[in-house]
């Protein structure tokens, strides 16, 4: 262990290693580790403290702005490496099957490949899982998060808590035997003009532009009517891109209508893939947005962030060449004015995703919001009406998307004022001050939803079953996003409620808040069990994992708690759910190797809670 690092020019020396200053217990300072760090079994590191002022909002959207080019440079170097699309695009009808490459020799179709994974097998399910429970509240590997979270698993349970030896355990596990599904077969196929019409039909007859307002119908048609997926030359990638992704996403949306029986919507997506190498070389415009919206919202059930990162990337330095971060002047053509709303539409498509990505995966937002308009638009349903929740005809007329976007404003705000660089080392006061503005935000929000439809009404044990008949997927997203923001909020000041020697409590309910989020979003869950299968889950894991996680963390700190049994129940019944849905006759989701993880998993956290009840009874 080098201490003498610390005394760089600029930083001062640390008298406690990372784990002990984060925990605020004393360090000693040993080495090669000290105590605490070698009970968690992690590296004892003091990182020197640096006396430099923070950065100001020009090097923050100098920052924002180096992190575009970044993203775009890698897809650069992946186009470098790739043969000419043009050279190598499949004809209009005919499946391509994949055959391997070396990295080096990377051809268009194998870049499709990588960015649609089969995530059923266990091997990628354990990929996508692990980059998903680091921000549910374990941490980055190696972070002081997650030697926070194993120290503290380690001195209330009296067992090591390893995620790799779980994930070893679990592969090695003889009911592994049950998890064999079939394997996608990897192709790669242009639609027909006939499937493409159809979908075009379904999103206009459907109101879809409502949820998903990521294609101009009038224009998707005249390049339908041009016939550009006929020609790989002489036509730009992007709308050659946009007819594929939008059938993708429309055939994989609405998969069990007999008309889309026979599709293959990774085949088309993939189709679509094949053509970012030539899409980022051309000047941007409204194609180029929209193919980039329609195949990041393809992409988000698969569970996979980094790709989507990338689209991203292109998607908001082609929103900032448009202008649509701005609003457009009122004194332009129908035709302009047209083309503005739906620019202005998918400006908050992209915005919801960046601010979701950016509170998950505690990280600053692509976006830079100090330079964008974040006036809603006209047409956004904004007073929200019981038919928002659930079940009911679409109008292209009112927008809704898949969820309230004044949830993303929050959260965009919770990031900035809790979690950010500039804001998390405030005073715990001005935290808690923090805290109750945020906490006053959300409830006036919720107090805006009509009184039977309120997330509460539904996350109880006693509500009755006709309350969930015909509940949406877009009102089930408000109600988990509702608790999901409730426990960031009160999570933020000491999130592993552990109250610190000489530090004030945290809200006099705040770690109860944040207890009750947890509990609530998984007694919803438990309700609403008949919404996840293989296409949902990874839309629903982030709500469930760290429900899990806090709720498990709250069970360790507190064993003698008088809900203790009952929690531990609500747990036992979730892992219950998965077991279920391993063994279902339901072909999307029996087998699927992510349910068998988070069945495990859950499993496993409860055993450690119930050791730690037993160490509180026996000292």
């Amino acid at each position: 262990m080098d201490t003498g690092s610390s005394a760089l020019t600029g930083s001062k020396l640390r008298t406690a290693c990372d784990l002990c200053r984060l925990r605020k217990i004393r360090c000693d300072r040993a080495q090669p580790a000290c105590e605490n760090c070698h009970i968690a079994r992690l590296p004892c590191v003091f990182t020197p403290q640096s006396n430099q002022t923070r950065k100001g909002l020009r090097d923050e959207l100098s920052t924002t702005q180096a992190r575009v080019r970044e993203l775009e440079d890698t897809l650069k170097r992946i186009q470098a490496s790739a043969c000419q699309a043009s050279d190598n695009q499949p004809s209009a009808t005919s499946i391509q099957h994949i055959s391997p490459r070396p990295p080096n020799q990377l051809s268009p179709t194998n870049f499709a490949v990588s960015f649609i994974p089969d995530t059923r097998p266990l091997e990628p399910a354990i990929s996508v899982l692990r980059s998903h429970l680091s921000y549910c509240g374990l941490g980055a590997p190696d972070s002081s998060t997650r030697a926070d979270f194993y120290s503290t698993v380690y001195q209330k349970t009296g067992h090591a808590f390893d995620l790799e030896d779980f994930f070893l355990g679990a592969t090695q596990s003889s009911e592994t035997k049950n998890l064999r599904p079939n394997r996608k077969p990897v192709t790669l196929l242009w639609p027909s003009s006939d499937l493409v019409q159809l979908c075009i039909n379904h999103y206009i007859e459907s109101g879809l532009y409502s949820l998903f307002p990521f294609a101009d119908v009038v224009f998707l048609q005249f390049l339908l009517d041009s016939q550009v997926l006929d020609q790989s030359k002489h036509v730009r990638a992007s709308s050659r891109a946009c007819l594929a992704a939008f059938t993708a996403n429309i055939t994989i949306m609405h998969r069990h209508k007999p008309e889309f029986a026979s599709a293959d919507p990774d085949a088309y997506a993939r189709a679509a893939f094949t053509l970012i190498p030539q899409i980022i070389t051309e000047s941007a415009d409204l194609r180029t947005l929209e193919a980039m919206m329609m195949l990041i919202i393809y992409l988000s059930p698969l569970g996979q962030s980094q790709p989507i990162d990338l689209l991203l990337g292109i998607a908001i330095q082609t929103l900032y060449s448009l202008g649509g971060h701005k609003t457009k002047s009122s004194q332009r053509t129908s035709d302009q004015a047209s083309n503005d709303r739906h620019l202005r539409a998918l400006f908050w498509l992209c915005y919801g995703i960046d601010s979701e990505l950016s509170i998950r995966k505690g990280r600053p937002p692509l976006l830079n919001h100090d330079h964008c308009d974040l006036d809603l638009p006209v047409n956004y349903a904004q007073k929200s009406k019981e038919q928002h929740f659930y079940w009911k005809p679409l109008s292209p007329n009112e927008l809704l998307y898949p969820s309230d976007l004044r949830f993303n404003l929050i959260k965009t705000k919770i990031y900035a004022m809790l979690y950010s660089e500039k804001n998390a080392p405030q005073s715990e006061a001005r935290r808690i001050q923090l805290i109750r503005e945020l906490d006053n935000e959300l409830s006036d929000l919720r107090s805006e939803f009509p009184v039977n439809c309120r997330p509460d009404v539904f996350a109880t044990e006693n509500a009755p079953k006709y309350v969930f008949h015909d509940l949406s997927i877009r009102g089930v997203s408000i109600h988990l996003e509702y608790y999901y923001c409730l426990g960031k909020i009160h999570g933020a000041n000491n999130p592993y409620n552990i109250s610190a020697a000489g530090s004030h409590s945290p809200l006099p309910s705040s770690a109860e808040i944040t207890y009750e989020a947890a509990r609530s979003t998984l007694i919803y869950i438990g309700r609403v069990r008949h919404y996840i299968n293989y296409h949902t889950f990874w839309i629903h894991a982030d709500f469930i994992l760290t429900a899990i996680i806090t709720l498990f963390r709250f069970l360790i700190m507190r064993p003698s708690s008088p809900g203790f049994p009952r929690d531990i129940q609500i747990m036992e019944e979730i892992a219950h759910i998965f077991a279920e849905f391993l063994t279902s006759g339901d072909p999307e989701r029996r087998g699927f190797s992510p349910f068998y993880l988070t069945h495990r998993f859950i499993k496993w956290l409860i055993f450690l809670a119930m050791e730690s009840h037993e160490c509180q009874i026996n000292s």
